[in-house]
């Protein structure tokens, strides 16, 4: 029994040698498994990396690029409303200058009708008091005969009454004489 237990001790370590040698065997095999599934897996996230950043950059590219593009576009608005407003400037100033010429030519306008409506009533009056200046100088010469003929008639009246009274004195101090000598 002895032998029997030294070749099953023998036989265990056979076993376990070759176990053991199976495996290391299985173990370098899987070191190796994992080493090249660790590069393959390096490989790939070093590729997958790789990608990341070419999209990266194609994404920065594509940000600048819309970036100029729309500072391009909001150069090209702003010169277009600079313009615009530029061209509205303009008209609203041509506009301005075009309704205070017509109100500076509707000012001169009314200036010379009024001056032209001044003038006449001015020629009006003149008139007017030319001919109440004649007019009273006619009045004035009528009332002058008129008094002439009136101090004349008075004068007339008044000698023929003096010469009545002449005479009535006359007749009287004859008939006082008459009665006297009577």
């Amino acid at each position: 029994m002895k032998k029997s237990l030294l070749a099953a001790l023998v036989l265990g370590s056979a076993f376990t040698l070759a176990a053991c040698d199976q495996a290391k065997e299985k173990a370098a095999e899987v070191k190796e498994v994992a080493a090249q599934k660790a590069d393959e897996a390096k490989a790939a996230v070093s590729e997958k990396a790789d990608q990341a950043v070419e999209a990266a950059k194609d994404a920065k590219d594509a940000v600048v690029d819309k970036a100029v593009e729309v500072k391009d576009a909001t150069v090209e608005k702003a010169t277009e409303l600079k313009d615009a407003a530029a061209n509205k400037a303009a008209e609203v100033k041509d506009a301005v200058a075009d309704k205070a010429t017509e109100i500076k030519d509707a000012v001169s306008d009314k200036a010379t009708e009024a001056k032209d409506a001044v003038s006449d009533k001015a020629a009006e009056v003149k008139d007017a008091a030319a001919q109440k200046a004649d007019e009273a100088k006619e009045a004035a010469a009528e009332a002058k005969d008129a008094a002439k003929e009136a101090a004349a008639e008075a004068k007339d009246a008044a000698k023929e009454k003096a010469g009545q009274a002449a005479d009535a004195v006359s007749e009287k101090v004859d008939a006082v004489k008459e009665a006297v000598t009577k």
